[in-house]
């Protein structure tokens, strides 16, 4: 996953309306700290940088290289699980 890239959930999967679970077709997966935030940023038209930016604008005191960091790594992992496409 790359800054450019246009992330989104795979088809199928879907934030829980009021839970902070992340429904895929093998049952769900817990979301801890910002992942629920981040996740419901992936609009299929957004880049990763434009993400970034959005959750920087709602944490102005965090790093952005943690943040951009932290962010690259979830999706990359989520995209290694099937969860999320590029």
């Amino acid at each position: 996953m790359e800054l450019s890239s246009i992330p989104r959930l795979a088809p199928g999967c879907r934030l829980h309306p009021t839970e902070d679970v992340l429904l895929i077709p093998e049952g769900t997966l817990n979301l801890t700290g910002p992942t629920r935030e981040i996740l419901a940023l992936l609009d299929g038209q957004k880049t990763v940088e434009q993400v970034v930016a959005d959750l920087l604008r709602q944490y102005p005191d965090a790093p952005a290289d943690v943040i951009q960091k932290d962010i690259l790594d979830l999706l990359s992992r989520l995209q290694q699980r099937g969860v999320v496409r590029a």
